[in-house]
């Protein structure tokens, strides 16, 4: 019989789930709370099921698992609560214990004083339970190191967001030129103001530039005034959002994807799989040297970085890309390749690899 590895989300998403099929070695089950984004359709829910949070301790238990992936303790107070539930569920199992950390912020800026007295009174006990940490970037391994030193941290792995599904995001159809594309939400954090500033100076300078937005989010409205004011309707176009398995036409339609996000109070980019689905379509990436992006996106390698929050290093790097063919041509020829470092079947294979290295630990 395969080893049975149960999931613990608090909300799933197609490019969370689906890769979890390439654990071929494994019998897999995911339980979740919800499912907010509505980019997954019915067979997409295969070996996935929704619990309520009340029923998580008793659903997890049940399945008798040899090894379990708990939430991120820092993703919310549900997440903090299901960390605590699957802990609990391993120690009443004798199952593994792995717990996966995105979040970089530090966690003095992140959380308040009463938060981070309930996070100093479980995480050290979740920590020292696990088997195994997984860390995506190198805020995340501080943060971990900052509550319990002696965890067990792996790195390498982009566990949870998986990296990009590259035989679904590859090159499709005829690419449009000057034809920038966002994809993502609609909100403060993504640099969106920056960006419409930076575009409205570039298309001074480059001719028939255009624009397309895929998403929504709280700031649609405000930004759809800036394009009518400033005279852009003809040039910045706004898609609504995208299904995921639709995404790779939009990004092959585009010769080059902005992803301009900036670090916040309490929130910074954790990786940016939006850069890995583009470049996986060979379309280049202008991005910001904002999280942990530079951790694994590259200046020169099918993309080029520049500082966050600036509209006119936004503008000039639009205007770069745009005026130098080669520049354009390098960019495009080594994207997918970059990419591939990236793909979905290796970063699970890289899971398989840690289970079974756990597993291998009782004997």
């Amino acid at each position: 019989m395969k080893p049975k590895v149960v999931f613990v989300s608090e909300a799933i998403r197609r490019d969370s789930h689906a890769p979890l099929r390439f654990l071929r070695d494994f019998e897999v089950v995911h339980f979740f709370c919800e499912a907010p984004y509505g980019d997954m359709s019915p067979e997409d829910y295969k070996g996935a099921r929704q619990v309520d949070l009340k029923d998580m301790y008793a659903a997890i238990v049940k399945e008798k698992p040899a090894i379990i992936q708990g939430a991120e303790p820092f993703g919310s107070r549900r997440a903090l609560r299901l960390s605590w539930i699957s802990n609990r569920a391993a120690r009443a199992t004798g199952a593994k214990l792995v717990v996966p950390i995105l979040e970089n912020r530090p966690i003095s800026a992140r959380f308040n004083r009463v938060q981070r007295a309930v996070l100093r009174l479980v995480c050290p006990k979740i920590f020292a339970s696990a088997a195994a940490v997984v860390v995506l970037n190198r805020g995340a391994q501080t943060n971990v190191r900052s509550y319990f030193r002696q965890a067990k941290i792996k790195r390498g792995i982009i566990w949870g967001v998986w990296g990009v599904d590259s035989d679904l995001f590859r090159p499709r159809g005829k690419r449009e030129q000057k034809s920038m594309l966002y994809v993502g939400r609609l909100v403060e954090d993504k640099g969106l103001r920056y960006l419409l500033e930076g575009f409205r100076k570039a298309a001074q300078k480059i001719p028939k530039l255009r624009l397309r937005l895929a998403g929504s989010g709280p700031l649609l409205k405000e930004l759809k005034a800036f394009v009518k004011k400033n005279n852009l309707s003809g040039q910045v176009e706004f898609l609504g959002v995208i299904k995921n398995v639709e995404l790779p036409s939009f990004f092959s339609r585009a010769d080059l994807c902005v992803y301009p996000s900036i670090t916040m109070p309490r929130w910074e980019e954790q990786v940016g799989t939006v850069n890995f689905q583009a470049l996986a379509c060979g379309t280049p990436v202008l991005t910001t040297m904002s999280g942990a992006i530079p951790e694994y996106i590259k200046e020169g390698e099918g993309a080029l970085l520049v500082k966050q929050r600036s509209a006119a290093a936004l503008a000039a790097a639009i205007v770069k890309y745009y005026s130098d063919r080669k520049l354009r041509e390098r960019l495009q020829s080594s994207a997918r390749q970059v990419a591939r470092k990236y793909d979905i079947k290796n970063e699970v294979g890289k899971a398989g690899k840690l289970f079974w290295e756990i597993l291998d630990e009782k004997k």
